[in-house]
């Protein structure tokens, strides 16, 4: 069973799917981090975060997935897809990389501790994504 998971999801649509996401996190991540100061948190990684998004579709639905599906009906899946993982991600990164640097007494500032969360979140949301667009946002 579990090779047969493996060969589902470890196809050309992840290589693809990773080269484009690593783009987009790299402008993500530092456009977030430049933004940090000014609009804080959720501001700098929301905003940075639609803004790829709108790449991340035209490319993964093109080239990851080679979706057929209406434009429109992946369009809101797509969308769908990202906030859910955005908020998951995010909220659940927030929340436990400061528990777990308070829990082992850690002496990191809280800049620090945020910006760990933000790299934290990316990785909890590129597996989430790549799960919720190849299921679900790109089907046909």
């Amino acid at each position: 069973m579990f090779k047969k998971l493996f060969s589902f999801f470890w196809d050309r649509s992840l290589l693809f799917f990773l080269i484009i996401g690593a783009l987009n996190t790299l402008v993500s991540m530092v456009g977030s981090q430049l933004l940090l100061g000014a609009l804080g948190y959720w501001g700098s990684t929301a905003l940075m975060f639609a803004v790829c998004s709108v790449f991340s579709f035209i490319f993964n639905r093109k080239y990851s997935f080679q979706s057929k599906a209406p434009l429109l009906q992946s369009a809101v899946r797509f969308t769908v897809v990202i906030a859910v993982c955005y908020l998951v991600s995010f909220g659940l990164s927030d929340f436990l990389v400061p528990w777990v640097v308070d829990a082992f007494a850690w002496p990191i500032s809280t800049e620090w501790v945020t910006r760990i969360a933000m790299l934290v979140a990316q990785v909890i949301f590129t597996g989430m994504n790549y799960i919720g667009q190849r299921l679900w946002a790109f089907k046909e």
